[in-house]
């Protein structure tokens, strides 16, 4: 009895692992390097046990957090970077992540950033009858066999 309770020991001490560095990395490689187990077996964890799967979705709602904040401070704080003339340092400058800007503005406000797209299709495409008339034009300009 004691040697089943082992590797299902190890294997929720590396399962709670690898969810706390996806909740800080957001990434499943990297989650998967830090807890010591392959990224396959999170897969297999994920059709396997039903428990792990919910704890996954509960740990993706706060890496989305986190990558959420992540690109605000790039929009809103932005990052510096160096400046150099022939090879030498001369300066810095402040950028800004302008397409985290835009997401956000489409997401806060999406009735006048958001993608105004509609679709309307009228009329009908007679496919049949334009593959049959293109085989005819064909035919008839086509040297005889």
């Amino acid at each position: 009895m004691e040697q089943e309770k082992k590797p299902r020991t190890a294997t929720v001490i590396k399962a709670r692992a690898f969810l706390a560095a996806y909740r800080a990395t957001c990434n499943i490689t990297k989650s998967a390097q830090l807890a010591g187990i392959s990224p396959r077996r999170h897969y297999v964890w994920l059709e396997k046990y039903p428990k792990y799967a919910a704890a996954f979705k509960r740990a993706q709602v706060v890496a989305a957090g986190l990558l959420e904040s992540k690109v605000i401070e790039g929009a809103f704080d932005g990052w510096t970077e160096a400046v150099y003339y022939q090879g030498q340092p001369c300066g810095e400058v402040q950028r800004f992540d302008l397409g985290g800007r835009q997401m956000l503005l489409r997401g806060a406000m999406r009735e006048k950033y958001g993608a105004h797209v509609e679709h309307d299709v009228h009329g009908s495409i007679e496919i049949v009858e334009r593959l049959t008339a293109a085989r005819d034009r064909l035919a008839k300009t086509a040297p005889p066999a």
